[in-house]
């Protein structure tokens, strides 16, 4: 059983890992999705590359917008602003981990090696 670490928790979702295997599960809206790391940061960079590059003449609150998942078969389907919101938690727990990844190196850190 997993011991989960919350890395983002708000009204649009939460987003929790496991420190020890590090898998992540992401929910967003009426979407619960179980990530390994590597699969996050692939789905996280999709996500804030296709919100940077959206449509800007899409309607706000139409479903319009088709995100693949792992799954086989399986994609979330999102509005434009629904994207924005799903990018910002994405990059806000992006850089969560890249800091911990840091923090991690830096403590198995011996000097003169």
């Amino acid at each position: 059983m997993c011991n989960y670490q919350t890395l983002y928790h708000s009204s649009n979702g939460y987003m929790i890992r496991c420190p020890h295997c590090k898998g992540i599960q992401l929910a967003f809206g009426t979407s619960v999705v179980n990530l390994s790391g590597d699969e996050f940061f692939c789905f996280a960079d999709m996500v804030v590359r296709m919100s940077d590059h959206g449509d800007v003449h899409r309607e706000l609150n139409e479903k319009s917008i088709c995100l693949p998942l792992p799954a086989d078969h399986v994609m979330m389907l999102l509005t434009p602003a629904e994207l924005n919101r799903l990018s910002h938690m994405v990059q806000q727990v992006q850089a969560l981990l890249r800091t911990y990844e840091i923090l991690d190196e830096a403590s198995n850190y011996t000097p003169g090696e």
